[in-house]
């Protein structure tokens, strides 16, 4: 195996396959990644046995081969050599990598151990722009809490409508959902569970261009430019909770609307006064008035007071801080709708011109 490629081209390729490599892997040979070299091409593949990737790069190809070299050492190295050619050469069980002034050599892992790319198939369900699946992501991953046991928290739902792609996230306590209007055509309708380390890395690896999905029975891939992902999904997609009839009907509900900047600030100051056994934020909407306040015996007391326009009959709700910091921490609009019924039913949060997005969150008990 002979090639000659940039170390900028290399560099950019092993960033994105880096995220895959295993903290504690179950096997000491999913720390390496897989450097094939064809006839005109060369591959990168790393796994955690539940996400492959793998990604072509340009390069000139002296002579084929392959070779397993260990992950995170290769990555480190390549990030820390300039930018020119780099000659990459395997010699009997070393990896030798020559640059303009530098020599370097890693000592191979074993092949024949490194599991094989998975075989996938699928029906190709649709195609996304790139930059509106991140944008997705990123606005439903906090609800996910990745350490729950049951399987159908641990991840985030994939739900493919003739018109529609809604991606919802709940960790029982709270609800997030971002819908994307789709053009109506052939995709099937379905529904999967993503897992959360899929959704941290997926975001890494894609910009504004065309993403090809498919999903099979156990398996979802990701075709984009030279980058291919496989993973394995979460099983439960079944008993995820029909989030429809979670999120309240609106027009039921008694409704504020708030400067999001200023309800953000007001949150971040007096949750400074929470601890982790008094973390409780009371809001109180009284004519025109909004009272946030916390009484810690830990720390001490705050209250803030907030000019709204409400005429409705006074309400007391309560919630950690955080819960509603982290919505209106990715919220993009000037003012939020905030909607509830009673101290114990779901609030609904959202963007005041765009319904696309929303937020619900369960009170905590008031005392």
């Amino acid at each position: 195996m002979e090639i000659i490629v940039k170390s900028s081209e290399i560099r950019k390729a092993l960033e994105k396959i880096g995220n895959i490599l295993p903290a504690k892997p179950a096997l000491m040979i999913t720390n390496g990644i897989l450097i094939e070299v064809k006839e005109d091409s060369l591959s990168c593949v790393s796994t955690d046995l539940e996400n492959t990737i793998k990604l072509d790069i340009g390069c000139k190809v002296v002579k084929k081969g392959n070779a397993v070299i260990g992950g995170k050492k290769l990555i480190s190295l390549v990030k820390q050599i300039p930018d020119e050619e780099i000659k990459i050469t395997r010699k009997d069980n070393s990896i030798e990598l020559k640059c303009q002034n530098s020599k370097y050599s890693f000592i191979m892992m074993d092949y024949d151990e490194f599991p094989k790319f998975p075989k996938f198939t699928g029906d190709t369900v649709l195609t996304i722009e790139g930059s509106k699946l991140k944008k997705a992501i990123g606005k439903i991953k906090f609800c996910i809490d990745p350490e729950e046991p049951r399987p159908h928290f641990r991840g985030g739902l994939l739900d493919i409508r003739e018109d529609s792609l809604n991606i919802v996230a709940t960790d029982t306590k709270r609800l997030s959902l971002y819908r994307l209007l789709l053009e109506k055509g052939e995709q099937k309708k379905c529904k999967c569970l993503l897992p959360y380390k899929l959704l941290s890395i997926l975001p890494s690896l894609v910009d504004d261009d065309a993403i090809d999905i498919s999903i099979g029975k156990n398996q979802i891939s990701f075709k984009y430019k030279d980058t291919y992902l496989v993973s394995q999904l979460l099983s439960g997609s079944e008993d995820f909770p029909d989030y429809e009839k979670v999120i309240p009907d609106e027009s039921k509900q008694k409704e504020i609307f708030i400067q999001r900047d200023t309800l953000l600030s007001t949150l971040k100051r007096i949750s400074l006064f929470t601890s982790d056994r008094y973390n409780k934020v009371k809001i109180s909407f009284g004519k025109n008035v909004a009272v946030f306040a916390v009484e810690s015996p830990e720390v001490g007391e705050a209250q803030e007071k907030m000019d709204i326009e409400y005429s409705g009959q006074e309400q007391d709700l309560a919630f950690p801080p955080v819960s509603l910091v982290e919505f209106l921490q990715l919220l993009e609009g000037e003012q939020v709708r905030f909607g509830f019924t009673s101290e114990k039913t779901p609030v609904l949060l959202r963007d005041s011109q765009q319904a696309d997005y929303l937020y619900v969150a369960m009170p905590l008990k008031l005392e």
